[in-house]
């Protein structure tokens, strides 16, 4: 099964660039969609989409393209989106604490999560990842402690965020530096709560912004 999935994964690709219409190369003048975002280190990357690098996103880019939908929304520059996009190593620690041991590469992980905790349960971690409606750029985020956003999963399906921004003074010391933390408050009451690690990925895109995260966000309280 598992290089079954991952082939037929991997074959998805074209087809559902196609029925996303993603074009091949953005324009200079086009700012690319959250779909280009994600797929935008795919040179890189062997023929079922992983690569030795655990602080990409090769894992959910794979675990998006497994549904159709979800691949359409990133593609349409009509939407508005944010999306939280947990890095590799995140869903490591994932598969790890639901009782996984010994996998060593991004594919394992992949298979492991998709034979043991199944296709419905994915698509409804990858949508509470997502927050319809906002495009929400980090300069923002940081401004937004207390906040609670609204995800795709539902109306009770709520993140909280944890911010601290910087004061505006100490931006002449370090003027490439983040504006702050966020952290992001997932419905499980005692793991860790990921932050943004890698915020504005690409910049602004044509239908939202995508920020790294260091942990994937559980929308249920796990044991």
């Amino acid at each position: 099964m598992r290089n079954l999935f991952l082939k037929s994964t991997a074959a998805l690709l074209a087809a559902l660039l196609g029925l996303a219409t993603i074009p091949a190369v953005a324009s200079a003048q086009e700012a690319p969609t959250l779909a280009e975002v994600l797929l935008s280190d795919a040179d890189s990357d062997n023929a079922d989409g992983f690569d030795h690098n655990s602080r990409d996103y090769d894992i959910v880019t794979q675990a998006v393209l497994a549904f159709p939908d979800l691949t359409a929304a990133a593609a349409d520059p009509e939407q508005t989106l944010t999306v939280f996009l947990p890095a590799d190593y995140a869903f490591w620690f994932l598969a790890r604490d639901l009782g996984a041991r010994g996998l060593r590469t991004e594919a394992e992980v992949f298979t492991w999560l998709v034979e043991n905790v199944g296709l419905d349960t994915i698509k409804a971690v990858l949508q509470y990842h997502i927050v319809p409606g906002a495009a929400i750029p980090f300069s923002a985020a940081v401004q937004a402690d207390g906040a609670e956003l609204g995800t795709l999963l539902g109306e009770d399906a709520t993140i909280g965020v944890d911010a601290f921004a910087f004061p505006a003074k100490f931006s002449r010391f370090a003027p490439n530096a983040p504006a702050g933390f966020v952290r992001l408050i997932d419905a499980d009451t005692d793991d860790r709560n990921p932050w943004v690690v890698d915020p504005d990925i690409g910049g602004q895109a044509a239908n939202g912004y995508a920020h790294g995260i260091s942990r994937v966000l559980r929308p249920i309280d796990l044991p």
